[in-house]
């Protein structure tokens, strides 16, 4: 069993300044996470933020494409344990509170290791309401039902709370 979350947005802004929101460490860590992201290929960098139940707050990951303006890739390393999951399905609203404080108990033995690619693709369109850029986000490598349990989760936190705080990002930006 694989999945890959894929979503796609078009953003009222140029490919320029979407392009400088995804690779800015600086930006990147006001919509996204701390990070010490450099747009190097194979460089190694730590997205960093207050460690969770079940999680220590650490993404790893490594540049692996890097096609400016148009394409960014890196893997996404992690480990949780199922109170990771649980807190985010909560989080975003799949699960109440109240469920996820009862299945607590049971996802604190079980282990998440993360080893995926998360891409991130721009493509200019322009039209009527002037220059706009689609973006494309595949975050792929969910294998297994443990993984495919998390990915669901995971897409739900890039379109429902990361992408809005990308949307706004950008608003101040401009």
């Amino acid at each position: 069993m694989k999945r890959t979350i894929v979503i796609e947005k078009v953003l009222s802004h140029s490919r320029e300044l979407v392009w400088q929101a995804l690779t800015d460490s600086r930006v990147l860590g006001r919509w996204l996470m701390e990070n010490d992201f450099e747009p190097k290929l194979h460089h190694a960098f730590t997205f960093r933020m207050k460690p969770q139940r079940g999680w220590d707050g650490l993404t790893h990951c490594e540049v692996i494409e890097l096609e400016p303006p148009r394409r960014v890739a890196y893997t996404y390393r992690g480990e949780a344990t199922g109170e990771k999951p649980l807190a985010c399905a909560a989080a975003v609203g799949l699960v109440s509170e109240g469920v996820e404080r009862k299945a607590r108990g049971a996802g604190k033995g079980v282990f998440a290791k993360l080893d995926t690619v998360l891409r991130l693709t721009l493509t200019p369109e322009s039209g009527p309401a002037g220059e706009r850029t689609r973006l494309r986000l595949e975050h792929e490598g969910f294998e297994g039902v443990k993984l495919v349990a998390v990915s669901v989760v995971m897409g739900m936190g890039w379109k429902h709370r990361v992408l809005p705080r990308l949307e706004s990002e950008l608003q101040r930006m401009r």
